[in-house]
Order: structure tokens, then sequence, then C-alpha cells
């Protein structure tokens, strides 16, 4: 059996059951509402016209009725908080065991009795379903028009429950009852995917349908229930014996639950970690850019990809300037926390799809996508003025605080010593500059190491001509002013 109407948003209005008009069931869409109650008045009817023949029941249909009651107690009680489990659990129809019962009422008791059976069962499992009301109550309506259709469908076909002794006779028992069970389970799913389809035009067909599992599940439980239809014609007892068998499959249903939660659960963990490995393979935990690795992966995909498009890259070499002298002046906590801040930076300057990497100690790698030289040269030359304009509060090797300024900002009164962070950038473009990553890499270091010896801090473009690495020239100005720093940090201690 299953129960598969989907929950509606839920009103403003705070749920309050004994106020019909605040009833969650009017903020559906008029169809569905229209739908709704036209089947459960028309289950109403039938289930009245039928109960008003109870009167005309055997006593050995009493007794049968009486003890499928009782095993549908005992079986419900038991099982409670195993079906709540499942029943939070499922994300799609949920399928549970009670068609056993009602299908067994359908082709064993009367029509009148089936109903009285089919409206207990779902009394008992009122308090493990925890729907909103109009669910449940249309859920309790097609179960029991499945129950009527398929308990009308076996005594109109004239065949008898007991054994009859001839075999033609008893393969035909067969062969209704197999048409009954699909005629239940069809009934079930047709007035179910009808509900989810108007209350939610999106809803797919498969969506009602439950999963492979489910539906051998069902197919299980309802084969089961007409063999317990069988035995009860035999005597009425046959629901005590099948009550704890059904209990069992319950507790084993309900541990292969938890097993495959526990599954998916390691599942998702294990895919977590896999993809946090891979951030890390390929992430420089410094600055939060890509690493080398990092870099050369994806850096290659974009310049693969922009020139199978036609497109052209720019590559940027990013150095910091005397960057060694500030690990020496101040100690390596301040200079991480530069690369920090640089790192900040260039995941602040560039654009979504561009690559930025740290390759190794201070340098720094950025692949621009679908960009020329002038929009090249032109971020380069952003990118040289942020890192120059940077201010980095850190300490030095004594744990005093310091503030590390950029070389672009005016003198400050704690000396020239602190404008120690600026950068020298090299800009190559591709396809002018070679065909592939390492290509352009090569002719951008060639650029920047032309930037230093022309006094760093300034951005150089690759000429076409680049293809030697000529030794970096140190500015002499600038190392006085990093070289008076050092001395003052060498005084103080």
């Amino acid at each position: 059996m299953k129960n598969s109407l989907p929950d509606h948003e839920p009103s403003a209005t705070v749920v309050q059951r004994h106020q019909i008009r605040r009833w969650d069931l009017w903020s559906l869409r008029r169809t569905a509402i229209a739908y709704i109650l036209s089947v459960e008045a028309a289950v109403a009817i039938a289930a009245i016209g039928l109960l008003t023949t109870v009167g005309s029941t055997t006593g050995t249909e009493w007794l049968r009725f009486t003890a499928l009651v009782l095993a549908i107690t005992v079986h419900l009680t038991i099982v409670r908080r195993a079906e709540e489990s499942r029943r939070d659990e499922s994300a799609g129809p949920y399928f549970d065991l009670t068609s056993v019962w009602t299908f067994a009422a359908a082709i064993a008791l009367p029509g009148s009795l089936a109903v009285l059976v089919a409206v207990w069962l779902r009394i008992v499992i009122w308090p493990i379903a925890r729907r909103q009301p109009y669910r449940f109550i249309f859920t309790s309506a097609h179960i029991v028009a499945s129950t009527l259709l398929a308990g009308g469908a076996v005594h109109l076909s004239g065949f008898s429950l007991a054994a009859s002794g001839s075999v033609l006779t008893d393969l035909g028992l067969l062969a209704v009852l197999v048409g009954v069970a699909a005629l239940y389970w069809f009934v079930q799913v047709l007035l179910m995917t009808i509900a989810m389809k108007i209350v939610n035009p999106a809803t797919r067909f498969a969506d009602s349908l439950g999963s492979r599992n489910d539906n051998m599940l069902e197919m299980t439980t309802l084969g089961v229930g007409a063999m317990l239809g069988m035995l009860i014609a035999t005597h009425w007892v046959a629901p005590f014996v099948l009550v704890v068998p059904v209990i069992l499959v319950n507790a084993l249903l309900h541990r292969a639950s938890e097993r495959q939660a526990h599954l998916e659960r390691l599942i998702a963990e294990q895919h977590q970690a896999h993809l946090q490995l891979t951030k890390d393979a390929h992430t420089d935990y410094r600055t939060g850019l890509f690493n080398t690795n990092g870099l050369n992966e994806y850096g290659g995909r974009l310049t693969d990809r922009c020139r199978h498009e036609g497109r052209p890259v720019t590559v940027l070499a990013i150095d910091l300037d005397h960057f060694k002298r500030i690990n020496d002046t101040w100690g390596h906590p301040a200079g991480n926390a530069v690369l920090a801040e640089v790192g900040r930076i260039l995941r602040e300057k560039l654009r979504p799809g561009d690559v930025a990497g740290r390759d190794g100690g201070e340098e720094f790698v950025v692949v621009l996508a679908d960009t020329g030289l002038a929009q090249g040269t032109a971020i380069a030359e952003r990118v040289r003025e942020a890192i120059g304009e940077m201010s980095v509060v850190t300490t030095d090797k004594h744990r005093n605080t310091v503030t590390l300024r950029g070389r672009n900002l005016p003198l400050t009164p704690e000396g020239p010593e602190v404008r120690a962070i600026s950068a020298s950038i090299g800009v190559a473009v591709l396809p002018e500059n070679g065909e592939c990553l390492t290509d352009a890499q090569h002719c951008a270091d060639a650029a920047l190491y032309a930037a230093k010896e022309n006094g760093r801090n300034q951005v150089r473009v690759a000429a076409g001509e680049i293809r030697l690495l000529p030794a970096p020239r140190v500015d002499p100005s600038l190392d006085e002013s990093v070289e008076q720093g050092t001395a003052r940090a060498t005084r103080s201690a």
C-alpha cells in the first residue's frame, strides 16, 4: 500500500483541525479540491451503500473479520516506531505491508466487512501517518476504493477460494487473483497519479510509481494477501498465523532501511571527502588560489578551449619585489600575511572565468580568458596598483605589531622601511606569444624580468623577439630603502 500524495506548501495560517475553513485542503488549486472531494464522495457513497448490507453477514464472516481486525491492531502497534522511521526516510511514494490485510479482506470478506477492515486499518495507522488531514483522508479513500473494486471483481468471477479438485478451475482462480491484484494496484496508482498531477502539473508518471524495490515489495505483499485470503476461506484463525511473519518482515525492512540510510550517508561523506581532497590537491592553502598543479590543469584547459574557439588569452606573470627581504626583516609570518593579501586581491580583481594561481614562492600566474593585449595590460596595471596600495597588519620577528605598506602609498611616521610591497608583472598573449600555456608563461616571465631590470613595480609586455630570460638587475634606489629598513629592524632588536 502506498501513500504518495505530495504535501502542498503550508498556508500562512496555523493549522487548526477543528476549524474546517483553515484546513490546508483549501490552499490547493480548485481543480485539485474538486477532484479530491469528488473521489472521496463517490467512495463514501459506495461504502455507505455496502454497509447497509452488514446485517446479512454470517457468523463465520464475523469471525474472519474479527481475526483480521485483531491481527491488524497487533501488527501496527508493534511496528509503529519502525514504520514511522521508514515513512520519514522515504523521499517518494511510501510502501508498507498493510496490503496483506486489505487485499485479503477484499477477496475473503463481503464488501461491507472489507470496508470496515480498511477503515479500521486507517484509524490504527493514523498516529504513524502524521500527514495533513486532507492527504490522509484521500489516501484512505483510494485504499477503500481499490478494496471494494478488487472484492467486487472476485465475487463477480464466481470462483470459490477453496480448492475445487479441478486443475482448470484452480488455474482459473489463480488467473482471477492475479488480475484482481493488478486491479487493486492500478486503481491506487491511477487515483494517486491524477491527484499528484493536478496538485503539481510538473509531476511525472514515474514519480507516483515508486522505485523498483518498492513495487517488488508491493507485488510480494499482494501475493501474501491472496494466500491469506484463501487461508481465511479455510479457517478464520489464519490471520493470527500470519501476523508474526508480517511483523518480522517489517523488522527486516526497517533494518534494511537503516542500513541503506547508513550507506547513503557514507557515500555522501566519501564524496565530500573526495571533493575536499581534489580541492586540496589543486589549491594553495596560504592564498586560496590554485597551486602549480591546479594552475597547469585549469589554466591549460582554459587556454586550449580559447585556442580551439579562436579567442585570445592573456597570461600575467606576477612577482613580488624583494619579497625575500620582507621575510628576512620582519619574519616569515609577515611574508605569509602579504601572500594571503595578494591572493585576496587577485580573487577580487579577476573575473569568475579567469584562472589565478601561486606558482611557488612569491610568484603568481594569471590566465585571462577571451582577453586581448590592451585589456590584459589594463588588468595587469590594476593588479599592480592594488598590490602597491596594500596595507597588511602583521607581526615582526619579535611579535610586535607592524603594518607593511605598498610602495605606491605615501610616507608615514613609521618610516620608509614599511613601504615594502610592490609587484612586477609580465604580460604575454596567445597566439602571438606561442600556442600553449607553457609558451605564454615563458614569454610572460621574460617580460617580468625585463620589468625587474628596469626598476621593478611596473608592467612590461612580452615582445615577439623575447625568448631568452635575462638575468635580473636590482634597482639601487629600492635596495637602499630596503637595506635601511633592515638595519633599523636589526638595531631595534
